[in-house]
């Protein structure tokens, strides 16, 4: 909890050092050239960029995260040695060209070099935002009274711009592009560790234990975003049923508290089966990004396909909150069984770029204080909304992450014929409830909508459980137990059935269904009325 305290005060004090703001201006593409010189430092640079430089001198340069005790080993070892690298450092500037440039060579291989950022119209920015991103994690990992300190000079240092030769507009467009890329997308993310947010509040925050005969699941399949193997986990609670509930959870949100919720009680008292799917990123499966529902559904889609092989005759229904909800929605835009028979969504987005600018202008602008804003050139403005996404696409979603929020998986999936519910409150300020509206217009098939007023985001079952019961009860009657009624009538309308009125056949919706023609004694078939042979949808119609 002090190293949040810590952090919370740093992340204010941080930005209100600052002198002159420039004017923001837009720039040129050719200022970012990946292609950059490797150019070696020979000019003397401040102590506060030797103290910076110096704290990276036996880190990695790689990207790919650390093991957490090697990442405390170094931070211990970099204290220890600072003032040595200072004066070494402070040396190495007075010797000669060729001396210096060698100097930088050897430091450059093992690992201690600005990631060869580059100067000018040289200069790199991914390599700028990596050796950036390398600067917090480790201040993050280092000694909790050092965070704040370090911290502003971090900043200060960098916001300088004293080694990079661009304008100072560029170097804090990418400080800003970095911080929320950390809060959006990042497995390890600082930011989200520094301010003590974990997720959208969509899995359980306290530990709510286990269904009874929960099994954990663990697989190990291809990751399609990297093309590298990734473990992969779920949590799995067998009833015995030939129907299975599947289940995904919000943004940042892992079971590692437990599974037991008023929301999934219902399918748990109603004897399914349900399979709660472990994220990627931030539960106990693998991947290094959070990808709103464009990677995330790949992992659901792998778990419905292990279920099939298992079972295969299993009904499954697709249940998801938020991006849960996204994601689920994204697995039906997908190669789907037919063993799925329909999905509840809950508070779930249609776009992942719509929903990405609303958090930006209408969550991350608001709540940060204004001399942050100022520094760093965060504007809650269609223009700045524009640029900060051009950013990440242009160094996050095209280069490592492969990720296209444009793509629009929810409303694709949604389009289809499978039936649908849809869930949203009112008042939610994390996803609008035009969400819920413009799916709902666009969706195929039997569909129903639910809106509770005055609920915000995930509450609505909370805020009139009545009505969610209802829905969600009538909803399960057309996917898992649609039904027809079958007649065997006389020429006045009595039945011919002992003891009963008429026969009901069940089944799944989408599911075909043929009637049977019966035979009485002293009775000969005179007519029928209705289909005695279709498919299972939302009407219950009557064979006579």
């Amino acid at each position: 909890m002090r190293t949040k305290q810590v952090l919370k005060g740093a992340l204010v004090v941080l930005f209100a050092v600052s002198t002159n703001v420039p004017q923001w201006s837009v720039y040129g593409e050719s200022i970012f050239s990946e292609s950059g010189s490797r150019e070696v430092e020979t000019t003397e640079t401040t102590d506060a960029r030797n103290e910076t430089k110096s704290s990276t001198s036996q880190t990695e340069t790689s990207t790919e995260t650390t093991a957490e005790t090697s990442v405390t080993s170094t931070n211990q070892e970099t204290t220890a040695t600072t003032d040595n690298q200072q004066t070494e450092e402070a040396t190495a500037t007075k010797t000669s060209n060729d001396e210096s440039s060698s100097a930088k060579v050897s430091d450059k291989e093992n690992g201690t070099e600005n990631d060869d950022i580059g100067k000018g119209e040289n200069f790199n920015g991914k390599k700028y935002l990596n050796y950036f991103g390398k600067q917090m994690t480790e201040i993050l990992n280092g000694p909790a009274e050092d965070i704040k300190s370090k911290l502003i000079k971090l900043l200060v240092t960098e916001l300088a711009v004293n080694d990079y030769g661009v304008d100072k507009e560029i170097i804090k467009h990418l400080i800003a592009t970095y911080l929320l890329y950390d809060i959006a997308f990042s497995k390890n993310s600082v930011l989200m560790s520094m301010l003590g947010g974990t997720d959208d509040g969509t899995t359980p925050a306290e530990n709510t234990g286990f269904y009874p005969n929960t099994k954990q699941l663990h697989q190990t399949v291809l990751n399609k975003q990297d093309g590298k193997m990734m473990d992969v986990y779920a949590y799995y609670v067998d009833q015995g049923s030939d129907k299975t509930v599947m289940i995904h959870g919000g943004f940042r949100g892992n079971w590692n508290n437990g599974i037991v919720t008023e929301e999934y009680n219902d399918f748990y008292k109603a004897g399914y089966n349900l399979l709660f799917v472990d994220s990627r990123a931030t539960g106990n499966s693998g991947g290094d990004y959070v990808t709103y529902g464009q990677y995330e559904s790949d992992d659901v889609l792998y778990w419905i396909n292990q279920e099939v092989r298992e079972r295969p005759s299993q009904k499954i229904l697709l249940y998801g909150g938020s991006m849960g909800a996204a994601t689920m929605m994204s697995v039906l835009a997908k190669d789907i069984p037919v063993n799925v028979k329909g999905i509840i969504e809950n508070c779930g987005f249609a776009s992942i770029d719509e929903q990405l600018r609303f958090t930006y202008s209408q969550t991350v602008v608001p709540a940060l204080p204004d001399a942050i804003k100022n520094q760093l050139d965060i504007i809650g403005d269609q223009e700045h909304e524009d640029l900060f996404m051009g950013l990440l696409k242009q160094y996050y979603f095209d280069q490592e992450m492969h990720l296209d929020p444009t793509a629009a998986l929810p409303t694709i999936g949604m389009s289809g014929s499978l039936p649908k519910l849809i869930i949203h409150g009112t008042a939610d300020d994390v996803v609008p409830v035009s969400n819920a509206q413009k799916l709902y217009e666009l969706a195929g098939g039997y569909k129903d909508l639910l809106l509770v007023e005055g609920a915000g985001h995930g509450k609505a079952q909370e805020v009139d459980h009545a009505a969610y019961t209802k829905h969600v009860t009538d909803f399960l009657k057309v996917v898992f137990h649609d039904q027809i009624n079958v007649k065997y009538v006389d020429e006045n309308n009595e039945s011919l059935l002992k003891d009963q009125d008429e026969i009901q056949l069940y089944g799944a919706y989408g599911e075909n269904y043929v009637t049977e023609q019966k035979t009485f004694e002293g009775y000969e078939l005179a007519n029928v009325e209705g289909p005695t042979e279709g498919v299972f949808n939302e009407t219950i119609p009557t064979i006579i």
